[in-house]
């Protein structure tokens, strides 16, 4: 082809470019439906590639085909054609789908239109990445307006430049640009939840932050049904600024919302939630799950009879109970929180909380223990006396009880903030009901003044409490709230909770441990009415902590461990549990450790059993009158037999009538001291 005919090619080809309404773009004679914008994000799928859709039409007979050259790093890594289909029409389609790995590089696309030995570069794009998507929805706390001065080019988001001096929300914001320089701002701690994702996982993202400060969740509503996508309304900017990104997945949906509720004193916070989720699935089924941050306590000195925040920060809790594909997590006792907002290393605090939090499940970490806000699971009196209750939270938390803390009250006096006194019988935060307050694991102990009658229990307040100090200005009369709080070995603050109802106690088990043979015991165990559960722990040699061994249905009552040494000792611990309510613990330790040297142990009793195998009389033997407690339980757990012994040197137990089987014998002598043998009846 000479010079001239190669001109008039390419003139032909090249009449115009411009981009369509509908996101279509043309240049020249092509016009493609889906291309790649400078510096887009992609997500990527579960194999850490994602696909880069390039397709369109040629709106000029006889081409033979579009291809995609492929570049990391300014370097070819990829090559890519699709043929024209013209199916006899003087336009042909193309539609070629080049992928990329999820990781810190740079692709870039250079589109070629080929005919004959002749090809022309269409359009080149660049710095286009594959990673993964988040959103993030709210007020104040979820727009977290304070600027910091990191950023990366692979942590993107899709909204407008600051050289327009215009901090607002409009429907301009639909550019690809990295997220720390950018309006609308993704948020400190979604900066830094991106900036922890890129480095420690070296994933690109972009996240898309739809929050305005000050919204009631009623305003979230204003959803145009015909055009969700509207950007002229809050709900609709949000879904447009999506829809330019397109991505086929979004990994994470924050919403971070309540405080305009609790200050206006507005109710209906379920129910309003409740649409907006059910619009969210609508409009947003590529999002993977909705994580709910519940909002941080807020008292107001106002006198308002009922105030709405524990209510809402409950409901905010309970969504993960009430809504599909939902999570929740808790900002309480992030360090630098002002009784509102959070200071830059506040947020940047939640940002890298939140990270952890989502690791395991989003990013297949290991490190999954204690990264979520610890959860009640259920509240319960310890007893018939009603003088103690029990909280139980989730079962893989370690909690820790807050010291005291002493702050200048209002009057100007000290004022001592107590954890104890955060904790509510049926609403009333006048006074005081708490004596004393301990953790167990993952349960929480309160030991009441007196016993009660309450059916409810609320944990931070509602009300403003007692000689509470005001943040400036002291015009807003907001208390400045700032714990203590309960949290987890990782420092997480439990969820805020609101009249959770107080069961009554399940009876303790029995618990019986055995050696089964050299390398393994028994551990049997008493059925106790009411139980759906058996939770059974174990401590082993050096260890402070009990471990999960396993949890049993209700009517499972013998576990044979063998996940010991005959060199150790053990402590064994088992809880009934049902819905609402637990048993306190039985605990029973034995000692496998090898007798050293002749001199018998004078608080244990040698006692004799025969005949072993037994049909009918079995008869036991002691050498020495004997005082203390004997019982006879089968493999399952059950008491066949049961006696206190005084002074007993024999006796004989006709077991004719018992079902043929192995039992176990244990005696408990009047100094403690705990012998056990097996017996088989035939």
């Amino acid at each position: 082809m000479t010079l001239l005919n190669r001109k008039v090619f390419v003139a032909i080809l090249c009449l115009f470019a411009y981009v369509t309404p509908g996101y279509s773009q043309r240049f020249f004679s092509i016009v493609f439906d889906k291309l790649p914008r400078d510096m887009q994000l992609y997500a990527r799928d579960d194999d850490n590639f994602a696909e880069v859709p390039i397709s369109g039409i040629v709106e000029l007979p006889g081409w033979d085909y579009v291809s995609v050259v492929t570049l990391r790093n300014n370097e070819r890594v990829g090559y890519t054609l699709s043929s024209l289909n013209y199916g006899g029409k003087s336009s042909g389609s193309f539609d070629l789908k080049p992928k990329i790995k999820a990781e810190m590089a740079d692709y870039s696309f250079q589109i070629f239109a080929r005919k004959g030995a002749d090809s022309v570069l269409v359009v080149q794009r660049t710095e286009i990445v594959a990673g993964d998507f988040y959103i993030i929805s709210g007020q104040s706390n979820a727009a977290a307006t304070i600027f910091g001065n990191w950023s990366s080019k692979y942590c993107r988001t899709i909204a407008r430049t600051p050289a327009d001096n215009d901090p607002g929300i409009g429907a301009g914001d639909t550019l690809w640009l990295p997220a720390a320089w950018s309006w609308t701002y993704v948020g400190a701690w979604g900066l830094e939840l991106q900036k922890n994702i890129l480095e420690k996982e070296n994933i690109p993202t972009c996240l898309i932050n739809g929050s305005l400060p000050g919204k009631k969740i009623s305003e979230f509503l204003d959803r145009d049904e015909k055009n969700p996508a509207n950007p002229n309304s809050f709900y609709g900017l949000l879904l447009h600024r999506l829809n330019i990104a397109k991505p086929k997945r979004v990994r994470a949906f924050f919403w971070a919302h309540g405080e305009q509720e609790v200050f206006e004193n507005i109710g209906n916070y379920a129910q309003d939630y409740d649409k907006l989720f059910n619009y969210w699935q609508k409009d947003f089924p590529m999002v993977d799950q909705f994580i709910v941050v519940q909002s941080n306590v807020i008292v107001l000195d106002n006198d308002v009879p009922n105030p709405v925040g524990g209510s809402v920060r409950d409901f905010l809790r309970r969504t993960k109970y009430l809504y599909p594909k939902t999570d929740t997590f808790s900002p309480i006792g992030v360090p630098g929180y002002d009784a509102v907002h959070y200071s830059k290393d506040g947020y940047e605090e939640l940002g890298r909380r939140l990270f952890r939090f989502i690791r395991p499940t989003i990013y297949k970490s290991e490190d999954a223990d204690n990264v979520r806000s610890p959860d009640i699971q259920k509240a319960f009196y310890s007893s018939d006396k009603k003088d103690e209750i029990i909280l139980s939270f989730d079962e893989e938390q370690t909690l820790k009880w807050a010291a005291d803390t002493t702050i200048t009250g209002q009057d100007g006096n000290p004022l001592v903030m107590s954890l104890k006194n955060l904790f509510y019988l049926d609403n009333d935060e006048k006074n005081a009901h708490i004596s004393a307050g301990k953790v167990d694991g993952n349960r929480v102990i309160l030991t009441l003044k007196n016993p009660s009658t309450a059916t409810k229990i609320s944990y931070l307040p509602s009300f403003i409490p007692k000689n509470l100090p005001l943040i400036v200005p002291f015009s807003f009369k907001i208390g400045f709230f700032n714990g203590p709080f309960l949290k987890n070995k990782r420092d997480l603050g439990a969820f805020s909770f609101h009249d959770v109802a107080i069961g009554n106690s399940l009876p303790t088990t029995n618990l019986l441990t055995s050696k089964s043979s050299f390398n393994s015991l028994n551990i049997s165990w008493t059925a106790v009415n009411g139980a759906t559960n058996y939770v059974l722990e174990k401590k082993s040699p050096g260890s402070d902590e009990f471990k999960l061994v396993k949890r049993f249905d209700s009517k499972t009552l013998l576990f044979e461990d063998k996940d010991v040494e005959t060199t150790s000792a053990y402590t064994y611990r088992i809880k009934a549990v049902s819905e609402i309510s637990e048993s306190a613990y039985a605990l029973s330790t034995i000692d496998l450790s090898p007798v050293l040297g002749n001199e018998p142990d004078p608080d244990q009793v040698a006692w004799k059993i025969y005949p072993n195998p037994v049909s009918n009389l079995l008869q036991v033997e002691f050498p020495k009158s004997v005082s203390g407690h004997f019982q006879i339980v089968n493999m399952r757990g059950q008491i066949q037999y049961d006696s206190q012994l005084k002074f007993n040197n024999k006796f004989d137990l006709n077991i004719s009538g018992w079902v043929a089987g192995t039992y176990i014998l244990n005696l408990k002598n009047e100094n403690g001291a705990v012998s056990t043998k097996t017996i088989v009846k035939e």
